[in-house]
């Protein structure tokens, strides 16, 4: 079970920040000006967290500095791709997207934790920075990993925005992920005729379409339920259709739940 009270937020981002410092090159994590330092590391990401803690739905806006050999040996690009030295892995992370135009993932761990984690760079000489090898993933070029990632990592943002009551971009949101599944049908049905070109189509029936109405949160408010109803169809016909593609793949869809839990515990 899920539950991300202040003062759990709290921990959880003191544990991460801790994390983050265990990488040498990290100057400062900087939350809406409020500058976090090893020094000062709980008292000031307490207080990132009391200008961050808005509701049930808040998730923490953080920066790092970080200091790069001036010699270009490890360039922001190289850097910036290795999220997992920040512990953002499949096993911990539901899902995650890179934005390159704001040089910023944005996070939403398993236990519920969603980030904003951008980077600054300041180069140095003398400064030396390590890499180390990056995890090896088995990936079917039909649905790259990234795919996966972001379509998670969506669901969770258009569930905020449902239960903060913007159904304009949730249903946006929504309707993006539903047509997600589309796709994956699509890609599916190329594989199977053995090409992209389709004169004429086989009158498909659209999978998530078999998953709606299955939705057991109260949905008395009409918007609100037919929002929540695209959503987890969205996600119980992601689950199954991924498996196409990756077939040890584990679901997903009980870790969006269980977060799910808690915005409607909390409403």
């Amino acid at each position: 079970m899920i539950t991300l009270t202040r003062e759990k937020t709290e921990a959880a981002f003191i544990a991460f920040c801790e994390a983050i410092f265990g990488r040498p090159e990290v100057e400062n994590i900087k939350v809406r000006g409020v500058v976090i330092q090893r020094a000062n590391l709980v008292e000031a990401a307490k207080k990132a967290v009391a200008l961050s803690y808005h509701d049930c739905c808040s998730d923490v806006d953080l920066g790092i500095c970080v200091r790069l050999p001036a010699d270009g040996s490890v360039t922001p690009e190289e850097y910036m791709r290795r999220i997992d030295r920040f512990g953002v892995t499949d096993k911990t992370a539901l899902g995650w997207m890179f934005v390159p135009e704001n040089a910023m993932y944005r996070i939403i761990f398993r236990s519920g934790m969603r980030y904003d984690f951008g980077f600054e760079f300041c180069f140095e000489d003398g400064v030396t920075v390590d890499l180390g090898t990056a995890p090896a993933y088995a990936e079917n070029a039909n649905w790259p990993l990234e795919n996966i990632r972001r379509f998670w990592f969506v669901q969770i943002q258009a569930l905020a925005k449902l239960y903060r009551r913007d159904y304009l971009i949730g249903a946006h949101l929504a309707n993006m992920n539903c047509n997600e599944t589309l796709v994956m049908q699509m890609v599916l049905r190329d594989i199977k005729y053995g090409t992209n070109h389709h004169r004429y189509g086989y009158a498909e029936e659209s999978e998530y379409v078999k998953d709606l109405g299955r939705i057991p949160y109260d949905c008395s408010d009409a918007t609100f339920g037919r929002i929540a109803d695209q959503l987890y169809a969205a996600a119980l016909t992601y689950d199954r259709l991924v498996k196409e593609f990756y077939p040890d793949y584990r679901d997903n869809s009980g870790d969006l739940f269980a977060l799910w839990d808690w915005y409607d515990r909390n409403r």
